[in-house]
């Protein structure tokens, strides 16, 4: 009787066949060898049964129903991963001995889990953990495996959790929605809303910004011919770094007006690490800020990547860092990837010595970072995939490029405690920046500083050689996709609670490039492009702004939803949960004791005019069949217009020289597929009717005349 591993993803069961012994067959959803069946889920294959799936009353929102809430949440297949579910349950009825090789987090664990639990199997299961699909590493996993046992209770906490946002979820989303008469669901969760709240005060912050005068104290001095332009250091003591009243600078003036200072250049060389290979948050970032790419579109496009081209690694990660066993393939890798992009003369170093920080096993994760794999084809990607797969591939090369060499030169001078000085930096070689030559802006120095000797230099302080130049303080700037996604990762700098914003630093301490977070890499794209879809922000430009009915609804929810201080919380009991010191009933219970108290309180309700606004719906979409037909004063437009579809039927269409005035009636016919007359003049000035048909042809809409 052969054992079964179940492993998360398939190419995960790939890379566990090829680390085991012996002959293996392949077939569509398992791999055999002479010891195991080798089966794979391709994520979460099992949901919880949404409230009206458990009782029928639940599929009306009623107030009076709420809270809703059941001891034990009943889960059913994933739409579309029936089969997965199936063919799992069979080859379970026939084993002894299961192998548990979901990721080395809560949610691996909890994923396949739930799958064991739903089929009630009740053999022995053992526990692989491997966070690098490399074969010299899986091989490693599995001498050092374990029982399952041990490491269930971190299942159950990712369980808690999963059960506590529905508490929240559901609960609140109903009575919002219900409680302001709305006529679609205002939406609540333990994510989203912080996430807007975040929005909603920066458009505020702007919107309310008082521009202040502040001073700025310069001094110039001559040293050796040249002319240097230092500036006054504002004392920590003072709020906000800035002098606001001019008094204060022209006290300082009059303070060392003809003493004597002592100016001191430092010349020192240095050298600038490349930054680390991408994980999914940084790279969404990367591609917004070069590209204008939406979160979810970079994350569509790396899961083309890899599900379509298998050319770069798993696309998820929230790691920047790499196993010794990709340093030792790297020699082989790294050449055909160059090869792939064009770049193969550039100079690299593989040497032991030149090794990137990047190689540090005690920082991976449940995964390593994004980097390409031996496969893909440039010619078979579009050009989107071929930008992303191309900062990829560069962010990885980099890493056995020269360091960038530079020269920081400073210069200071310390009048009566009063402290002056100017800073610039050299590049001295490019090192691994030569990569990103069309991208590397020319290095601009203000001040002169190069020709001047490391040193001394005496100076006597003049009053005609000191300037004071008015300023206004300026407001922040609106969020982009990039900086929004970046502030997900940092939240805990805007939390005000020292003990809560400590528990959001301890729950990332491991992972490297988060600080305090909300969120999940895997999920923050689509929170963002929830937001947008439910009309709580929309896009100006490049930047992102809050709606009106965001503004006005985030001001009647209590504070407790608009923090991050619910996923700090929660976090402190799965740790509990974790330790086996609680059970996931703490947190739920806990969970829906804050939901009943949040339904209790009294609560200010939304001006109607904000959430009565309700568009009339012609018809589906013809193009993406997913979206409503809408109406806008110059067209029929498609209401999925933010999430990429460009159907639009223009109110006036020209048809040579002559114009077709459609109504919403027409509309609605030519979308249907139907013929619609029109009266056309021909050269002669004699009117005429002909009928016309809708064509989409790509992304564009055309009338043609039906011969």
């Amino acid at each position: 009787m052969k054992k079964i591993i179940i492993a998360e993803k398939p190419e995960l069961a790939k890379a566990i066949a090829l680390a085991v012994e012996g002959e293996k067959k392949y077939f569509n959803n398992k791999i055999e060898t002479k010891e195991y069946t080798i089966v794979w889920a391709v994520g979460h294959i099992l949901r919880h049964k949404n409230p009206g799936e458990i009782e029928e009353k639940y599929k009306k929102w009623n107030m009076e129903d709420l809270p809703i809430y059941f001891p034990k949440w009943s889960k059913i297949p994933i739409k579309g991963k029936e089969n997965i579910v199936k063919n799992i349950k069979e080859l379970l009825k026939n084993t002894k001995e299961v192998i548990h090789a979901g990721d080395p987090d809560d949610e691996g664990q909890y994923l396949i889990d739930e799958i064991l639990e739903y089929c009630k199997y009740d053999g022995v299961v053992k526990r692989i953990l491997i966070n690098d699909n490399n074969t010299e590493a899986v091989k490693k996993a599995f001498q050092k495996m374990d029982y399952n046992l041990n490491y269930v209770n971190l299942g159950k906490a990712a369980e808690a959790r999963a059960i506590a946002d529905m508490i929240v979820g559901f609960n609140l989303s109903r009575f919002f929605t219900l409680y302001n008469n709305a006529s679609k669901p205002l939406t609540v969760g333990r994510v989203q809303t912080p996430t807007l709240a975040l929005v909603v005060n920066r458009d505020y912050e702007i919107k309310n910004h008082v521009k202040e005068k502040y001073y700025d104290l310069y001094l110039n001095i001559k040293i050796n011919h040249k002319i240097l332009k230092l500036k006054y250091s504002v004392p920590k003591s003072i709020e906000e770094g800035m002098i606001k009243d001019k008094e204060t600078v022209e006290k300082i003036i009059s303070e060392i007006e003809a003493k004597t200072g002592i100016v001191k250049i430092n010349k020192k060389e240095s050298y600038n690490s490349p930054p680390l290979p991408f994980n999914l948050a940084k790279l969404q970032i990367e591609a917004n800020n070069k590209f204008g790419y939406s979160a979810q579109k970079t994350q569509d496009i790396t899961q083309s990547l890899r599900d379509n081209h298998k050319a770069i690694t798993y696309n998820r990660s929230d790691c920047e860092y790499l196993s010794e066993e990709h340093f030792k393939e790297a020699v082989r890798l790294i050449p055909e990837v160059m090869k792939k992009i064009g770049l193969e003369n550039l100079k690299l170093n593989f040497d032991e010595e030149n090794k990137s920080k990047c190689f540090n096993e005690k920082n991976i994760t449940a995964h390593h970072a994004i980097i390409p794999t031996f496969s893909g084809e440039l010619s078979k990607f579009n050009q989107e995939e071929k930008n992303i797969y191309e900062l990829i591939a560069k962010r990885y090369i980099i890493q056995f490029m020269d360091k960038e060499k530079v020269e920081k030169i400073e210069a200071v001078v310390n009048v009566e405690s009063n402290e002056f000085k100017v800073s610039s930096v050299k590049v001295l070689e490019l090192g691994y920046k030569v990569i990103y030559e069309d991208d590397n802006e020319k290095e601009k120095t203000e001040y002169d500083l190069y020709d001047i000797q490391n040193g001394e230099y005496p100076v006597i302080i003049k009053n005609g050689n000191m300037k004071i130049e008015e300023k206004e303080t300026k407001a922040k700037k609106p969020y982009t996709e990039a900086s929004l996604l970046s502030d997900m990762t940092n939240i805990s700098k805007y939390v005000k609670d020292e003990k809560i914003r400590g528990i959001l630093k301890e729950k990332d301490k491991e992972k490297k490039g988060e600080n305090g977070s909300i969120g999940t890499t895997a999920t923050r794209a689509n929170i963002i492009t929830e937001l947008f879809k439910r009309g709580y922000l929309e896009k100006k430009g490049k930047t992102v702004v809050s709606t009106e009915l965001a503004k006005e609804y985030l001001s009647t929810l209590p504070e407790s939803l608009k923090s991050a201080d619910m996923t700090a919380l929660w976090w402190s009991i799965q740790e509990e949960i974790k330790e086996g010191k609680s059970k996931k009933e703490k947190l739920t219970d806990f969970v829906l004791y804050q939901v009943i108290k949040i339904i209790e309180d009294n609560h200010t309700k939304i001006k109607t005019s904000v959430i009565s606004e309700k568009k009339e719906v012609l018809c589906e979409c013809p193009k993406c069949e997913k979206g409503d037909i809408l109406e806008k004063n110059k067209a029929f437009y498609c209401s999925e217009y933010k999430n990429g579809c460009k159907f639009s039927l223009w109110k006036e269409t020209k048809y040579f020289e002559q114009m077709l005035k459609i109504n919403k009636k027409n509309a609605l016919k030519l979308i249907n597929g139907e013929k619609v007359e029109f009266k056309l003049k021909a050269k002669n000035g004699k009117e005429y009717k002909a009928n016309f048909k809708m064509k989409l042809n790509g992304d564009y809409v055309n009338l043609e005349k039906d011969k």
